[in-house]
């Protein structure tokens, strides 16, 4: 996997789950904080 394929994974979740409201904030999250709301996102949506 690119190391990038995770971070358009991670706005299609976050689009999945816009109840939570993290799109508007992904561009400000550093990588370490999108990892981990990426990981939080695929196990509530059970990716």
């Amino acid at each position: 996997m690119a190391s990038d394929d995770w971070l358009q994974r991670l706005y299609a979740l976050a689009c999945r789950a816009q109840g939570l409201g993290v799109v508007p904030d992904l561009a400000l999250l550093s990588v370490v904080e999108a990892w981990g709301v990426y990981c939080y996102l695929r196990r509530i949506l059970g990716e």
